[in-house]
C-alpha cells in the first residue's frame, strides 16, 4: 500500500489525513509506504497525525515507512522524531 501526501500537513488537513490512513488501514496491509517527497510544509498537528498512524502501524504490526523530501526530513531530525518514524 503506498499513500502520496503532498501541500502542507498542518491545522486544516489532519482530520482528512487520519480517514486516509484509516481506510488504507481497512483491511489491515503487511505494509504501506507514505511518500511525503510533495509535502511542503509540516506543523505540529501534521507530526501528531504521521506520529498517530506510526502508532496504529505498530499495534496492527504493520511495516511502515515513510519517504521524505528534504524539508520533512530536516523537521524530523530537528524535533526528534526520526529516531521514532521509520523514514526512507
Amino acid at each position: 500500500m503506498i499513500i502520496i501526501v503532498s501541500g502542507d500537513l498542518d491545522l486544516v488537513t489532519p482530520e482528512s489525513l487520519t480517514a486516509e490512513f484509516s481506510q488504507a488501514l481497512d483491511p489491515v496491509p503487511s505494509t504501506m509506504v507514505v511518500d511525503l517527497k510533495a509535502v511542503d510544509f509540516c506543523d505540529s498537528t501534521g507530526l501528531s497525525a504521521l506520529i498517530g498512524l506510526n502508532n496504529r502501524c505498530v499495534a496492527d504490526r504493520v511495516v511502515l515507512q515513510f519517504l521524505t523530501s528534504a524539508t520533512i526530513r530536516r523537521l524530523l531530525l530537528r524535533t526528534g522524531l526520526s529516531d521514532l518514524l521509520p523514514v526512507g
